[in-house]
């Protein structure tokens, strides 16, 4: 009987060696499904972020994008209207410089025609001196118009030119 309990011990030990070498593959098994599935986890993980980035960065993007085509948009628009207003402000200067040519050209007649006839008075009569002095006193006048006028002239020009 000694020998059968010797036996059966034997298989009983051998019964809780394979339990326990059971145990351990299950064990081990398991570890090996556990660090499978948190690899397959921090991919899963890491891959949501990427593409969360991705996506968060492709939206921000979108709205840069809008912003700058209506800050574009609203340049051009802008830069339209200022357009408009210089192309304005040239035809008014253009208008006045052919207003001032033609107010110098008139006075420069005036003058050659004042010339001439002090040219004939000066033949012709020999009344005062008065009659001299009132036509040079004119002459005077419209030559200073002159003057004015061609400074004003020049100063329209150079704002044409500026433009």
């Amino acid at each position: 009987m000694h020998d059968r309990d010797l036996a059966y011990n034997k298989i009983q030990k051998m019964k809780q060696d394979e339990n326990i070498k059971a145990k351990a593959r299950k064990k081990e098994r398991d570890r090996k499904i556990k660090t499978v599935f948190l690899c397959a986890l921090v991919i899963l993980l890491w891959a949501g972020i990427v593409y969360g980035g991705f996506y968060y960065g492709s939206m921000h993007l979108q709205e840069m994008e809008e912003r700058f085509v209506s800050q574009i948009d609203g340049l051009i628009l802008e830069n339209e209207q200022i357009e408009a207003r210089i192309a304005g402000a040239m035809q008014a200067v253009q208008n006045e410089l052919e207003l001032s040519n033609q107010e110098m050209m008139q006075i420069q007649s005036e003058l050659n025609l004042i010339q001439e006839e002090l040219a004939l008075t000066g033949e012709t009569i020999t009344g005062t001196d008065q009659t001299r002095l009132s036509l040079q006193e004119r002459m005077a006048e419209l030559d200073n118009q002159l003057a004015s006028l061609r400074t004003q002239l020049k100063r329209l020009e150079d704002a044409v030119r500026a433009f």
